[in-house]
Protein backbone atom coordinates (compact mmCIF):
# COMPACT_ATOMS: atom_id res chain seq x y z
CA UNK A 1 0.00 0.00 0.00
CA UNK A 2 1.36 3.15 -0.55
CA UNK A 3 -0.61 5.37 0.93
CA UNK A 4 -1.41 5.87 5.07
CA UNK A 5 -5.03 6.56 4.13
CA UNK A 6 -8.07 5.10 7.22
CA UNK A 7 -10.72 4.95 6.11
CA UNK A 8 -13.65 3.90 8.31
CA UNK A 9 -17.73 2.72 6.34
CA UNK A 10 -20.29 1.49 8.38
CA UNK A 11 -24.17 2.11 8.67
CA UNK A 12 -25.48 5.52 9.43
CA UNK A 13 -25.07 5.91 13.35
CA UNK A 14 -22.28 3.82 14.15
CA UNK A 15 -19.65 6.55 15.16
CA UNK A 16 -17.73 6.81 11.92
CA UNK A 17 -17.75 10.97 12.17
CA UNK A 18 -17.28 11.00 16.07
CA UNK A 19 -14.33 8.26 16.21
CA UNK A 20 -12.75 9.47 12.75
CA UNK A 21 -12.27 12.96 13.98
CA UNK A 22 -10.65 11.43 17.47
CA UNK A 23 -8.96 9.00 15.49
CA UNK A 24 -7.03 11.80 13.68
CA UNK A 25 -6.07 13.59 16.50
CA UNK A 26 -3.98 10.80 18.17
CA UNK A 27 -2.23 9.76 14.78
CA UNK A 28 -1.85 13.21 13.86
CA UNK A 29 -3.66 12.99 10.69
CA UNK A 30 -5.94 14.97 8.49
CA UNK A 31 -10.17 14.23 9.12
CA UNK A 32 -12.35 14.22 6.17
CA UNK A 33 -16.02 13.52 6.48
CA UNK A 34 -16.97 12.81 2.74
CA UNK A 35 -20.46 14.06 3.13
CA UNK A 36 -19.16 17.27 4.58
CA UNK A 37 -17.01 17.18 1.42
CA UNK A 38 -20.22 16.87 -0.86
CA UNK A 39 -22.13 19.01 0.66
CA UNK A 40 -19.80 21.55 0.26
CA UNK A 41 -19.12 20.73 -3.42
CA UNK A 42 -22.78 20.94 -4.06
CA UNK A 43 -24.12 23.64 -2.19
CA UNK A 44 -26.51 21.55 -0.75
CA UNK A 45 -27.42 18.90 2.67
CA UNK A 46 -27.22 15.77 1.92
CA UNK A 47 -31.34 15.39 2.44
CA UNK A 48 -31.77 18.00 -0.32
CA UNK A 49 -29.96 16.31 -2.31
CA UNK A 50 -31.73 13.06 -1.80
CA UNK A 51 -35.08 14.82 -1.86
CA UNK A 52 -34.15 17.10 -5.03
CA UNK A 53 -31.96 15.32 -7.15
CA UNK A 54 -32.35 11.72 -6.27
CA UNK A 55 -30.40 8.97 -4.63
CA UNK A 56 -28.27 8.32 -7.95
CA UNK A 57 -27.08 11.93 -8.55
CA UNK A 58 -25.77 11.76 -4.89
CA UNK A 59 -23.87 8.45 -5.55
CA UNK A 60 -22.19 9.94 -8.33
CA UNK A 61 -21.02 12.97 -6.68
CA UNK A 62 -19.96 10.62 -3.51
CA UNK A 63 -18.21 8.36 -6.07
CA UNK A 64 -16.37 10.99 -7.98
CA UNK A 65 -15.51 12.95 -4.59
CA UNK A 66 -14.03 9.83 -2.78
CA UNK A 67 -11.83 9.12 -6.10
CA UNK A 68 -10.21 12.53 -5.89
CA UNK A 69 -9.68 12.72 -2.21
CA UNK A 70 -7.99 9.10 -2.73
CA UNK A 71 -6.01 10.10 -5.25
CA UNK A 72 -5.24 13.91 -4.05
CA UNK A 73 -4.17 12.45 -0.69
CA UNK A 74 -0.21 12.65 0.47
CA UNK A 75 -0.28 11.72 3.87
CA UNK A 76 -1.59 10.64 6.68
CA UNK A 77 -5.76 10.84 6.48
CA UNK A 78 -8.70 9.28 8.29
CA UNK A 79 -11.62 9.58 6.27
CA UNK A 80 -15.48 8.80 7.20
CA UNK A 81 -17.47 7.37 4.47
CA UNK A 82 -21.51 7.74 3.85
CA UNK A 83 -22.97 4.77 5.02
CA UNK A 84 -23.76 3.59 1.51
CA UNK A 85 -20.50 4.58 0.01
CA UNK A 86 -19.48 0.99 -0.54
CA UNK A 87 -21.97 -0.37 -2.36
CA UNK A 88 -20.64 0.83 -5.74
CA UNK A 89 -18.07 -2.02 -6.71
CA UNK A 90 -15.87 0.25 -8.30
CA UNK A 91 -15.37 2.03 -5.38
CA UNK A 92 -15.33 -0.39 -2.97
CA UNK A 93 -12.29 -1.69 -4.76
CA UNK A 94 -10.60 1.46 -5.05
CA UNK A 95 -10.83 1.86 -1.01
CA UNK A 96 -9.69 -1.75 -0.38
CA UNK A 97 -6.54 -1.17 -2.74
CA UNK A 98 -6.10 1.83 -1.69
CA UNK A 99 -6.66 2.49 2.52
CA UNK A 100 -6.95 0.53 5.45
CA UNK A 101 -10.34 0.11 5.70
CA UNK A 102 -11.92 -0.18 9.30
CA UNK A 103 -15.83 -1.17 9.43
CA UNK A 104 -17.99 0.16 12.74
CA UNK A 105 -20.92 -1.47 13.71
CA UNK A 106 -23.32 -1.81 16.59
CA UNK A 107 -26.80 -3.63 17.31
CA UNK A 108 -29.78 -2.31 15.19
CA UNK A 109 -31.43 -0.30 18.41
CA UNK A 110 -28.25 0.53 19.31
CA UNK A 111 -27.96 2.50 16.08
CA UNK A 112 -31.67 3.30 16.09
CA UNK A 113 -31.04 5.22 19.67
CA UNK A 114 -28.66 6.93 18.29
CA UNK A 115 -30.35 8.29 15.42
CA UNK A 116 -30.61 12.37 15.33
CA UNK A 117 -33.47 11.78 12.08
CA UNK A 118 -31.20 13.74 9.85
CA UNK A 119 -30.58 10.76 7.15
CA UNK A 120 -31.82 10.78 4.52
CA UNK A 121 -32.28 6.85 4.32
CA UNK A 122 -33.05 6.78 7.71
CA UNK A 123 -34.94 9.32 8.99
CA UNK A 124 -36.15 7.35 12.18
CA UNK A 125 -35.60 4.44 14.11
CA UNK A 126 -37.95 1.87 11.58
CA UNK A 127 -35.83 3.42 8.78
CA UNK A 128 -32.36 2.93 10.05
CA UNK A 129 -33.58 -0.67 11.04
CA UNK A 130 -34.57 -1.85 7.99
CA UNK A 131 -31.86 -0.06 5.91
CA UNK A 132 -29.73 -2.04 8.18
CA UNK A 133 -31.42 -5.75 7.79
CA UNK A 134 -30.97 -4.57 3.72
CA UNK A 135 -27.64 -3.85 4.06
CA UNK A 136 -26.40 -6.59 6.95
CA UNK A 137 -24.75 -8.68 4.80
CA UNK A 138 -22.74 -6.13 2.84
CA UNK A 139 -21.45 -4.34 6.21
CA UNK A 140 -20.25 -7.51 7.13
CA UNK A 141 -18.07 -8.25 3.99
CA UNK A 142 -16.23 -4.89 5.01
CA UNK A 143 -12.45 -4.49 6.14
CA UNK A 144 -11.81 -4.86 9.44
CA UNK A 145 -14.94 -4.55 12.24
CA UNK A 146 -15.16 -2.03 15.14
CA UNK A 147 -17.69 -3.21 17.72
CA UNK A 148 -19.02 0.55 19.00
CA UNK A 149 -21.19 -1.34 21.53
CA UNK A 150 -21.15 0.09 24.82
CA UNK A 151 -18.11 1.73 23.38
CA UNK A 152 -17.26 5.81 24.29
CA UNK A 153 -15.85 7.23 20.20
CA UNK A 154 -12.11 7.44 22.49
CA UNK A 155 -12.73 3.95 23.42
CA UNK A 156 -13.90 3.26 19.33
CA UNK A 157 -10.68 5.02 18.39
CA UNK A 158 -8.03 3.76 20.49
CA UNK A 159 -9.13 0.16 19.30
CA UNK A 160 -8.66 1.73 15.82
CA UNK A 161 -5.54 3.27 16.32
CA UNK A 162 -3.94 -0.10 17.79
CA UNK A 163 -4.93 -1.94 15.11
CA UNK A 164 -3.81 0.65 12.48
CA UNK A 165 -0.51 1.19 13.76
CA UNK A 166 1.63 -2.01 12.95
CA UNK A 167 0.34 -1.26 9.21
CA UNK A 168 1.29 2.30 9.08
CA UNK A 169 4.62 2.44 6.92
CA UNK A 170 7.03 3.56 9.41
CA UNK A 171 8.27 6.53 8.63
CA UNK A 172 4.46 7.49 8.47
CA UNK A 173 3.95 6.50 12.26
CA UNK A 174 3.32 9.53 14.51
CA UNK A 175 6.00 9.74 17.31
Amino acid sequence: MSKNIITLAGPPCSGKTTAGKILSVSLRADFIDIDQLIQHDSGHTIEWMFSHEGEKTFRAAEKRILAEVIFQTAGRTVIALGGGALLDTNTRKLIERETILFTLFALPETLAERNNGNRPLAGNSAMLKNLIRQREKHYLSLGRRINTENRTPEDVAEAIRQEVLPLLSPQDRPC
